[in-house]
């Protein structure tokens, strides 16, 4: 995903990963790619690096479990707190929780919609941006979800 050109251009990438996919840490740098009139980070640059994560974290783990689901975002929204003038990071979780709760609803319906809160802060820790996202997962062929 880091090729992805929407993502390097803006020069965002996934700095880190856990195995099961749980885990992400994107990092946007600073760099005259992403940078404003006012010397810092477009708006746009720092929701980019929000919008994909929680969709594919959800696909990956699904699809490593042989259920296949369609996931994407169906709501966003961002408050920017602090001007982004240096590099900037966020930390993306699912506990097997969340993939249980998802489970147990696809068991009940055929979607389940779930929100999660993204925190962004620059290099000296300050909060910088802080968004919600509204995943949408739809169990693609009514797959048997009993023995997930």
């Amino acid at each position: 995903m880091n090729l992805f050109p929407p993502l390097l251009i803006n020069r965002i990438r996934i700095a880190e990963a856990d195995s099961e996919f749980k885990k992400l840490r994107v990092t946007i740098k600073y760099s005259w790619l992403n940078k404003n009139i006012q010397k810092s980070i477009f708006g746009g640059s720092i929701f980019s690096a929000i919008d994909p994560f929680y969709a594919v974290m959800y696909w990956q783990i699904f699809n490593t479990r042989n259920i296949p689901m369609i996931i994407w975002i169906k709501k966003a929204e961002i408050d920017y707190i602090k001007t982004a003038t240096a590099n900037l990071h966020m930390d993306f979780e699912l506990s097997e929780n969340d993939i249980e709760n998802a489970v147990s609803a696809l068991k009940e319906n055929e979607k389940h919609e779930v929100w999660h809160t993204v925190k962004v802060y620059n290099s000296h820790s300050e909060l910088c941006a802080e968004s919600r996202v509204l995943v949408y997962i739809r169990n693609k062929y009514e797959h048997p979800l009993n023995n997930s």
